[in-house]
């Protein structure tokens, strides 16, 4: 179900299961409205407000409380230091100590127990942390570099990581593991391309997702899966249109893309997406159009049949908004087909996988 209204910037975290959206906003204008999506029942509800008003703030769950804390009003330059929880049980909100100093466009996460901030303006350099025991921050050492800003800040396998961010202009293609023990920043293999405005969400405790993005001057619709085993990144089903400035969230072994933008596809705004197959493909190469494929295909307004010519192949039919319809299977030679009865006339996607391949078809339902 589509997002309840068009935020921007906002805070999007996950929590018991749910999602939670809430602040942010642009020029000029800052919402304090908090909703939650519930995807038991794919329904949104509206919980207390959000306890202020800022463009660009941050947040992330620390031991089951949401942190929301910095952003700017009237506008992100005029930076708040404001800090506060939410509690879920007794849906409230209570204040916390202040930030050390005002901040916006930062980025938060959770590690060990404890708020992590990072860079943002007016310090692009910035890392420190907050504990909730003790109400305090501590100031830690300085990022590596000035282009988290704009960056994949996630939690994974209890360790941070950092993908790309930088200037609309320049984006970054580095990435960095935090060595919490030294309070240091290593080097990982950089992302495939450079990225701004890309969204991240870690599945299990080895897969990063990271969805989306702008690069060389046009929103991205790819989504790459880093695993931190072996450090290498692979390509799997792109999102439905393009975007950047999107958030990402895992909630209940799915992967959700949150809002985002994109000036030729204004629904973008407040699409919600889900993929509950992330591990499909776990580890696959993008196909070429000079690839020879390892199936046939018959494809009518009606049918999207498929023949295994070589092993065993995987298929998922996904239609625009990201969710899966059904999922079929294949050996050699077998045939396998999807009908479009009982689905809606338009535009879907057939990701099929064969060994560690992906090859993506587009097929057009008709009724007429």
């Amino acid at each position: 179900m589509d997002i309840p209204l068009s935020f921007v910037f906002p805070v999007v975290v996950e929590l018991n299961g749910n999602i939670h959206v809430m602040g942010g906003g642009t020029n000029g204008v800052a919402t304090d409205l908090h909703v939650r999506y519930t995807p038991s029942t794919d329904s949104w509800d509206t919980l207390l407000s959000v306890p202020y008003r800022a463009q660009q703030p941050a947040g992330a769950v620390v031991n089951g409380k949401i942190h929301y804390c910095g952003g700017g009003f009237p506008t992100s330059g005029q930076r708040l230091d404001l800090h506060f929880f939410y509690d879920p049980d007794s849906n409230a909100w209570f204040p916390a100590a202040n930030l050390p100093v005002a901040v916006a466009i930062h980025k938060c996460v959770e590690l060990d127990g404890k708020l992590y901030v990072f860079s943002g303006q007016p310090d692009k350099t910035l890392c420190e942390s907050y504990d909730p025991v003790s109400d305090s921050w501590t100031q830690l050492n300085a990022l590596p570099d000035m282009n988290f800003w704009y960056g994949i800040i996630v939690n994974a396998g209890n360790n941070i990581y950092r993908f790309g961010g930088g200037g609309y202009t320049a984006p970054t293609s580095a990435a960095h593991q935090y060595d919490k023990v030294n309070d240091t920043w290593t080097s990982i293999p950089s992302l495939p391309m450079p990225l701004h405005g890309s969204a991240g969400a870690c599945v299990g405790d080895s897969l990063i997702w990271i969805l989306g993005g702008y690069s060389a001057g046009l929103d991205q619709d790819k989504v790459w899966i880093y695993n931190i085993n072996d450090q290498t990144y692979t390509i799997t089903d792109s999102l439905p249109l393009e975007r950047s400035y999107l958030s990402s969230v895992n909630a209940g072994g799915c992967v959700y893309s949150v809002g985002g933008n994109n000036n030729g596809a204004p629904q973008v705004q407040v699409q919600l997406l889900q993929n509950c197959s992330p591990n499909f493909p776990a580890a696959v190469t993008e196909n070429r159009k000079d690839k020879e494929k390892p199936y046939s295909a018959i494809v009518t307004p009606s049918k999207f049949e498929l023949q295994s010519d070589h092993g065993a192949i995987a298929a998922r039919l996904v239609d625009m908004l990201g969710k899966t319809i059904q999922e079929l299977t294949a050996g050699q030679g077998e045939k396998i087909s999807f009908d479009a009865a009982g689905i809606h006339q338009g535009k879907y996607l057939v990701m099929i996988v064969s060994g560690e391949e992906l090859f993506v078809e587009k097929w057009f339902v008709s009724k007429n």
